[in-house]
């Protein structure tokens, strides 16, 4: 080999080309010392970092804004199920409150007033239909049987009646005309 002036001869007396277990041991402990040393200055980079305490401000930032969100979004959930909720019972009372006027009208005479409730809906039975008084309160419990489409229902009906005006509870009288029942509740003098 005569490259750039070299010769073998030249360093026949070299050490570790009479040792070469040795050069392959002094190889494998600058890989080590190398891999060593980028490994101790990443973990330097990384520990300085972690123990920095702006890091962690920003970290606790993130998850405080994290669980604002998180909150935000749970409260936004129960907001509308709530809204749904309202609208659906606004619903059913508007329903049955519909219901109910169709079969239950309230009147005021000169001298009394007159409960005047459509029997159909309760078997057509004014047996079905309980009067009761309680001071200027008259309470009206009626129930009855239908059938429709998913089977047989149960309709099941309760009002009270406050009357401002002094009621003679002794004196009611209950008329039954046709497919009505007419409770008369007379005014006291």
């Amino acid at each position: 080999m005569e490259d750039n002036n070299y010769r073998h001869e030249d360093f026949d007396d070299c050490f570790l080309c009479k040792h070469p277990a040795l050069r392959h041991v002094l190889t494998g402990l600058l890989v080590f010392l190398g891999a060593f040393l980028a490994f101790y200055v990443v973990a330097d980079w990384h520990f300085k970092r972690m123990l920095d305490p702006s890091f962690y401000m920003r970290r606790m930032d993130k998850a405080v804004m994290q669980r604002e969100r998180n909150f935000d979004k749970m409260e936004r959930r129960a907001i509308k199920q709530q809204e749904w909720l309202d609208k659906k019972a606004m619903k059913m009372q508007h329903k049955m409150a519909q219901h109910s006027a169709q079969f239950i009208h309230v009147e005021k005479v000169d001298d009394a007033y007159k409960i005047i409730i459509d029997l159909r809906p309760f078997d057509n039975d004014e047996k079905n239909v309980e009067v009761r008084t309680d001071g200027n309160t008259v309470i009206i419990n009626a129930a009855g049987e239908r059938s429709n489409r998913r089977g047989q229902e149960i309709v099941k009906y309760s009002q009270a009646f406050g009357f401002g005006e002094n009621i003679d509870s002794s004196a009611i009288t209950k008329v039954r005309e046709g497919d009505k029942y007419i409770i008369t509740i007379p005014l006291e003098d």
